[in-house]
């Protein structure tokens, strides 16, 4: 910047002056940053300090929340009307989704939890299958991760009841009387006959 003048003569010796101010402004700077790659959720741009703002989705603030994967760039304008640009690739996966169903409570035998399709899985018990078959009640969790690096999580509380065994004894063939058929402690009976009682004379 400065005041720049000139003398020309010509060659009848004649000579002209003229002068111009020349102002050189600093060119201002934007940077939105590196690339972001995330799942799910939003991101928050900020193009820093400047008078006006002028985005590639229409918004003239200086920051904006997006939440869709696209280029964003932003044209930022200082006081002296200078001008500077900039871009950033926003990738905003999907999160996965992943749902072992209600909890489950059965007598006896076995359960398998299903984590359904998912690039790999890490179960509570340290298994990596897409399916985990149980024999013991608890609460078992997984979390799969998807081909992006996403993750989800679920569990699920098991109970396994041990199986009860009833026994009426060896079968009987007396003459006369009556046999009394004790089926042992229980929660509930049921017997052939309809009734409900521990025993069946």
């Amino acid at each position: 910047s400065g005041t720049y003048a000139v003398t020309i003569t010509t060659s009848a010796n004649c000579t002209a002056s003229d002068e111009v101010d020349v102002t050189i402004y600093q060119q201002p700077t934007v940077d939105l940053g590196a690339d972001v790659e995330q799942c799910g959720g939003s991101v928050n741009l900020d193009a820093g300090t400047a008078v006006s703002y002028n985005w590639s989705n229409s918004e003239t603030t200086q920051t904006v929340t997006v939440s869709s994967s696209a280029v964003y760039a932003v044209t930022i304008t200082d006081a002296n009307g200078c001008t500077a640009t900039d871009e950033a690739e926003v990738t905003v996966n999907a999160e996965p989704t992943v749902d072992l169903g209600v909890d489950q409570f059965v007598c006896g035998g076995t359960v398998t939890l299903d984590a359904g399709a998912a690039s790999a899985y890490e179960w509570s018990d340290a298994s990596t299958a897409q399916t985990l078959t149980v024999t013991t009640g608890g609460t078992y969790s997984v979390t799969i991760t998807d081909a992006n690096g996403c993750t989800a999580t679920d569990d699920a509380l098991i109970g396994i009841a041990p199986v009860p065994t009833v026994d009426l004894g060896a079968d009987v063939s007396q003459c006369g009387g009556s046999v009394n058929l004790d089926a042992g402690t229980a929660a509930s009976y049921l017997w052939s006959d309809a009734s409900t009682g521990q025993t069946l004379v």
